[in-house]
């Protein structure tokens, strides 16, 4: 089948175009990778010249340019996706084409055709958690538009289809360390080749080791990741590959900090390299589910995850046209998050104030409240909290135990008719996974500089002796929100394409697809209680579980449909359009607090031209996406610091141009840009908050851009030994609010690498980020209001990563 969504995992790789291909000689030499053969999702081979939807391919080269931290930095540059990688290495965001919700919520990332993890977007289990970027990792294809929903789960904006590296027949291999000035250290490799004629190996991975971008005072990110395979070819055609993935991996997380303002940071709280984060409170003792101090919280545990990923594919023609396609994934293990997110800001006297007042509504006798140091007991003057501002900080701890069986069986079968070449395939999609997420959150108090110390806040009578304290132990809010939860989630699909050759220029491919979901859970019942310490009102409202359970059930089948056609109206020259409709069946995050369980009716149209030759190419789509029905929830800090979440639906639609262009008029020189202008709009968004009625309809959608494009410059030097390359991303204006009333301005990112070959086996590599320490934000604080944005004391927000250089030097055989 001609690919409808690349989503699938691949057959053999292909080499070139078939015998029969027309253009199989056409002398393209196109970076964009036009002439490269799509192998996921197809079982011949077809040309990206060929498809008939909008796809970006990133090849190894374009990777080890790249040197990504993480898949987010790895797919910044495609056109029509914006991506938020200033979380750090996993946690980011990521847009497909005005898809007003972050996350890998509309855009799965899959892994040779298969999702990492089902639900790529649910509460605390982000796609990018489940998989690392590393020397095992051979190319990328990823597809922007509806016609991904036809063989892959809810992806109405496209889908990140990692390809691994295979089994090889001859002995080959790779090691590469790396060096960063943040304390980086990092050691990849790779190694492949045969075992017998038909059994062939590959095993490979990386470690690492830093403090991580923003120096928290300890280790930041440590782990890796290790992986093994086996491919067995059959004596006739067609093999089976199985491989076995171990991630164990910590990651720190980052989220807003104060700023002096959206383009400036505090003074001691730089806005590049400045972290909350800090060793003295990264350890604290919080009251468990049951209200006893007895759960140790761990910030230098990070984001931990903890999996293991066994897979199978299986390719086996069956001769007179017929193909079996098999492939199965079984991924269990642990996440344990734990991260440090923003919340209130209010000047250090106003803070004690407000404390104040609560102290002396219990204890009548107090006459001031005073600032401690948490960890020594010292007083601490109001003034003297750095840029003095006191600060709500939430520590997040949540566990997730994680479960996932997944089988997508697919039979296709060529026939000729008497008007072209048919290629059909029928598939089957099961899926089905289990989790249970324990959150147990607390808030602390803490000052606006790096690595700032937190405080206990007391109250003191007249003779200066303790009333109560406003806090315990350092902590604020106890339980400012516990959960539990366990789900239960079965997937059912059917598909069916046909991918019809209606003469040697004319290609129409069509796709329908079914898709049933059933859950079903508990939700843990909460009460809250007084946990009886005299000595603080920090515990004399608390949140404890009940003992009791909900249950809870749901279950929807939704349908989505593509239609599209290429035309090649010279070797040079190709158009294609597409219509599709699609839906999002939300994750267990809405049956959990209400809801709109199901985005549906998403239409999705998209046209566009592609153009090749030696020295230029183009790939250029227009698009337009109505999305009538959809649903959103947003964590922000309610009375007393509780965190309350609130459902919203909308309507929206976008509409826009994408661009990718790739020039090389000399041999030493090579100019690659892409990018794309779109207007995203809320059609329909009226409500009721706190503040009344509102109604936002116009206004552009949270947190994406209208414009963002990036051009980066390559000199091959020295018979192209020597490249010198670079990049200058540009970003556009977006909102924090719905209301659209709190800016995060445009900004401009350069990066500059180069790379020298210095034998055929050995080359150097060195890269720089953000070279000019550009301050650009990609957030503000979401838990001050993401409808209606709040002015708060000090702006906050989660800018980008100040200037950090790389080595790296890689050995090949």
């Amino acid at each position: 089948m001609v690919p409808l969504a690349p989503a699938m995992g691949q057959t053999a790789p292909a080499t070139a175009a078939t015998p029969a291909d027309p253009a199989a000689d056409v002398p393209q030499d196109s970076s964009l990778g036009l002439d490269e053969i799509i192998v996921t999702g197809t079982r011949t081979g077809v040309r990206k010249f060929e498809t008939s939807y909008a796809i970006t391919t990133i090849d190894p080269l374009a990777i080890a340019q790249k040197a990504p931290l993480g898949i987010a930095d790895l797919i910044a540059s495609t056109p029509g996706i914006y991506v938020e990688s200033s979380g750090g290495e996993v946690g980011n965001n990521v847009y497909s084409r005005g898809l007003p919700a972050d996350n890998y919520r509309y855009l799965p990332l899959l892994e040779d055709g298969l999702p990492v993890w089902e639900e790529g977007a649910g509460a605390f289990t982000n796609a990018d958690e489940f998989f690392r970027v590393d020397g095992t990792i051979d190319s990328l294809q990823i597809v922007r538009g509806g016609s991904a929903s036809i063989t892959a789960s809810n992806a109405p904006g496209g889908v990140v289809n990692v390809l691994t590296k295979r089994p090889t027949r001859t002995l080959k291999g790779m090691v590469k360390g790396e060096v960063g000035d943040w304390d980086h250290y990092r050691l990849d490799a790779n190694v492949s080749g045969p075992l017998t004629d038909r059994l062939s190996f590959t095993i490979g991975g990386f470690y690492r080791e830093d403090n991580g971008l923003r120096n928290p005072g300890f280790t930041g990110n440590q782990g890796g990741q290790f992986r093994a395979g086996l491919q067995y070819d059959f004596a006739d055609s067609g093999s089976l590959f199985v491989s076995y993935r171990k991630l164990d991996d910590k990651n720190i997380f980052y989220t807003a900090i104060p700023l002096a303002s959206p383009s400036k940071g505090l003074p001691g709280l730089d806005a590049g390299t400045g972290t909350l984060v800090n060793t003295d409170f990264a350890r604290l003792t919080v009251p468990d589910g049951n209200g006893v101090f007895g759960k140790r919280v761990d910030l230098t545990q990070g984001i931990h995850t903890d999996t293991d990923t066994f897979t199978a594919i299986l390719n086996k023609p069956l001769g007179n046209g017929w193909e079996v396609n098999n492939r199965t994934r079984y991924t269990t293990g642990l996440i344990d998050f734990n991260g440090l997110f923003s919340s209130g800001v209010a000047t250090s006297q106003q803070f004690l104030n407000d404390a104040f007042n609560r102290i002396l509504a219990v204890r009548p006798d107090t006459t001031r409240a005073v600032y401690r140091n948490a960890l020594t007991g010292e007083t601490v003057a109001a003034s003297a909290l750095g840029n003095q501002l006191a600060l709500t900080q939430s520590i997040f701890n949540t566990v997730v135990d994680v479960e996932n069986v997944i089988n997508d069986l697919s039979v296709t079968k060529k026939l000729d008719t008497g008007i072209g070449r048919h290629t059909l395939t029928g598939g089957y999609y099961f899926s089905q996974f289990h989790q249970t997420q324990n959150w147990n959150w607390n808030d602390i108090v803490v000052e606006a500089i790096n690595r700032p110390r937190y405080f206990d806040v007391v109250g003191l009578n007249a003779a200066g002796q303790q009333t109560v304290a406003l806090t315990k132990n350092g902590l604020l809010n106890l339980h400012s929100n516990l959960q539990r939860f366990r789900d239960d989630v079965t997937i059912n699909a059917f598909y069916l394409t046909d991918a019809w050759q209606v003469t040697d220029a004319l290609r129409i491919d069509l796709g329908a697809r079914y898709h049933h979901v059933a859950k079903q859970g508990t939700i843990a019942q909460t009460t809250r209680a007084n946990l009886g310490d005299a000595t603080t009102i920090a515990d004399d409202n608390v949140l404890v579980f009940t003992g009791a359970d909900t249950p809870y059930r749901f279950k929807t089948g939704q349908w989505a449909f593509s239609a599209g056609a290429n035309y090649e109206f010279d070797k040079r020259v190709a158009a294609f359009a597409r219509y599709s409709r699609s839906f999002r069946v939300t994750p267990e995050f809405v049956q959990w607090f209400g809801g709109v369980p199901v985005e549906n009716r998403i239409d999705l149209i998209e046209g566009g031209v592609k153009y090749s030759t030696r020295p230029f190419s183009a790939f250029v789509t227009l698009f337009y996406n109505k999305f009538p029905n959809i649903a959103f929830q947003t964590i922000v800090a309610g009375p007393n610091g509780q965190a309350q979440t609130i459902n919203q639906t909308a309507a929206a639609e976008s509409k826009g141009v994408e661009v990718e262009l790739s020039l090389r008029p000399a041999d030493v020189f090579e100019l690659a840009a892409s990018g794309n202008y779109q207007k995203i709009n809320y059609t329909s968004f009226a409500g009721q908050d706190a503040s009344g009625a509102f109604d936002f309809s116009g206004n552009q959608i949270v947190r994406q851009p209208q414009v963002q494009f990036s051009i980066r410059p390559t000199l091959h030097l020295l018979d192209d030994r020597v490249n010198v390359f670079g990049e200058a991303a540009y970003t556009g204006k977006r909102y924090v609010d719905v209301a659209n009333t709190i800016v995060l301005p445009n900004y401009t990112e350069v990066r500059l690498g180069a790379n020298w070959k210095i034998s055929d086996a050995l080359q150097a590599q060195v890269v720089a980020t953000n070279l000019f320490n550009e301050v650009g934000l990609t957030e503000g604080n979401p838990r001050a209001g993401s409808i209606i944005g709040v002015q708060e004391t000090a702006f906050q927000g989660r800018p980008i990563f100040g200037r950090r250089v790389r080595a790296s030097l890689t050995f090949t055989f």
